[in-house]
């Protein structure tokens, strides 16, 4: 068999608005434009009868050939005796496959036990699997969410045994109706528009306050207060008092390390001491300064003004 020839087999996950398929086994060969031959699914089987046949004689070929079927073929199944599209006594009992472009069938539905509880509840990001067991005198039928969900908003380990993306509901046998579903599906890595609103405002906050910090710094290292802390407070109208407060204190402070850093650089050359060659931790610096500033000019900055 040659590499153009190899069969791929692609586990696909079918999750589609009327239900969920199992995970499935779908062939088809790299030569093929399409999804092969027909699909088949629990409790279900090809409508038409030739839609069912997996085998033709070719004519032109004097071969026996498989019926394959093309991007955007609708193949119509139904529901065997007993089960329904919606799992009720008098639910539908058929829905479409299409072969989608991408090379795979994609179902429209499922068929499920029909049961004395009726059709089967809508749950918010779930649809039913067409699974259904019976423990005791109830029935349960089972229920995955869909794509992109699940029970505990994490990601869906692919392979795995589907503990947060399957759940079942049960037949309630006294009162003929299905019990409540007491959980949720929940989108991956979910979060409330206010807590993400709270971090995105604590990573601009940390953002602000390093670069207000690098600046002043590297400022005071070149011996000069920055140039634009006259212009800082422009855009304030209710707190512009403050903010003035705070930049005048943040200048007193520049000017006095600068003066500190000056005498002490001068004492440590007079008595041949090179400061410069390693770190100094009595060194004076603007760092908690600077620090202080930039974190009470970025609470002015939250304020409404």
């Amino acid at each position: 068999m040659t590499a153009a020839w190899r069969l791929q087999w692609l586990v696909v996950a079918l999750l589609v608005p009327q239900g969920v398929v199992a995970l499935k086994l779908v062939r088809r060969s790299a030569l093929v434009d399409g999804c092969g031959e027909v699909p088949t699914y629990p409790h279900a089987k090809p409508k038409n009868y030739a839609d069912a046949i997996g085998k033709v004689f070719n004519a032109t070929s004097k071969k026996t050939e498989s019926v394959t079927f093309a991007a955007g073929a609708v193949i119509p199944f139904e529901c065997v005796p007993g089960y329904s599209t919606d799992g009720s006594k008098e639910g539908g009992t058929t829905y479409d496959v299409e072969c989608t472009e991408h090379g795979y069938y994609s179902p429209k539905g499922v068929c499920m036990a029909a049961s004395k509880c009726g059709p089967v509840p809508n749950i918010t990001h779930a649809a039913p699997t067409g699974k259904s067991s019976v423990v005791g005198k109830e029935s349960r039928v089972e229920f995955a969410c869909t794509e992109g969900y699940s029970l505990d908003g994490e990601k869906v380990v692919a392979g795995g045994l589907g503990k947060n993306l399957l759940f079942e509901l049960k037949c309630v046998d006294f009162t003929g109706l299905y019990e409540k579903f007491a959980g949720a599906c929940q989108a991956y890595a979910f979060m409330p528009a206010t807590e993400a609103i709270k971090l995105y405002t604590k990573v601009y906050e940390a953002l602000f306050t390093v670069t207000c910090k690098g600046s002043l710094k590297t400022s005071f290292g070149k011996g000069k207060s920055p140039s634009g802390l006259d212009k800082v407070c422009g855009t304030f109208k209710d707190s512009s008092s403050d903010c003035q407060a705070l930049v005048g204190q943040v200048k007193q402070d520049f000017e006095r390390e600068l003066q500190a850093r000056g005498t002490h650089d001068a004492e440590k050359n007079a008595t041949g001491q090179e400061w410069y060659d390693a770190k100094d931790k009595n060194r004076p610096g603007i760092d908690e300064e600077a620090h202080t500033f930039c974190t009470k000019l970025w609470k002015l900055l939250e304020m409404p003004s």
